[in-house]
């Protein structure tokens, strides 16, 4: 997206379908793999919400559905803001990439920011990943107290989510090996895959 300024989420759907078909650099896959994954909790949470209206008779259910629609909420807000997040971090990396580098004064000073640029740019997909992984627990939970007839929105929501957990983590791959600090690059190397482990032992 040419204007760093525009959230994602004022997009009509086909205007972001084209953004991401285009040739500008953002939104690229991390975004889009979030974007998915907060539709995931979006349909997630529309199961909750329609067995919400006839649940009072059972109060420990309505509570828990109660529960479910409102951690629902904080989640979809959380990854609609790193959706953003990431596009402006690739955004920054590539403008540090554009700054002079004729004096050795320059060079550092756009190495540095480079480096910043691709640190925030790993660290973002990781985060959503983190907030991604929060939100199977919520399906597993909303599996067990939404009504029969909308448990398919769950289910669908949780496949989209497990396969955007996965999908994200390739941004973070792409990114890992141009960090130039070999402690901070191995750390987060260290995250990303207990998140794929976390994620692996909870699909078997």
């Amino acid at each position: 997206m040419s204007n760093a300024s525009t959230s994602l989420w004022t997009l009509t759907a086909a205007q972001l379908r084209d953004h991401v078909a285009s040739t500008d650099p953002t939104p690229g896959g991390g975004s889009v793999s979030i974007v998915v994954a907060a539709l995931a909790v979006a349909s997630m949470q529309k199961g909750v919400t329609v067995s919400l209206k006839k649940s009072a008779a059972d109060s420990a259910r309505h509570q828990g559905l109660l529960d479910l629609r409102s951690r629902a909420s904080v989640l979809m807000a959380s990854l609609s803001e790193f959706a953003d997040a990431d596009s402006l971090a690739f955004q920054d990396y590539l403008k540090a990439c554009a700054l002079a580098r004729t004096t050795e004064e320059e060079k550092a000073f756009r190495r540095a920011a480079k480096e910043d640029g691709l640190v925030r740019a790993t660290r973002i997909p990781l985060e959503a990943a983190t907030e991604m992984a929060r939100g199977m627990e919520f399906a597993e939970a909303a599996g067990r107290l939404v009504d029969t007839h909308v448990r398919s929105e769950v289910l669908a929501g949780e496949v989209l989510l497990r396969a955007s957990i996965k999908s994200v983590l390739l941004s973070v791959d792409a990114n890992l090996s141009g960090i130039s600090d070999a402690a901070l690059r191995d750390a987060l190397k260290r995250q990303r895959y207990e998140l794929e482990r976390g994620e692996v032992l909870r699909s078997d």
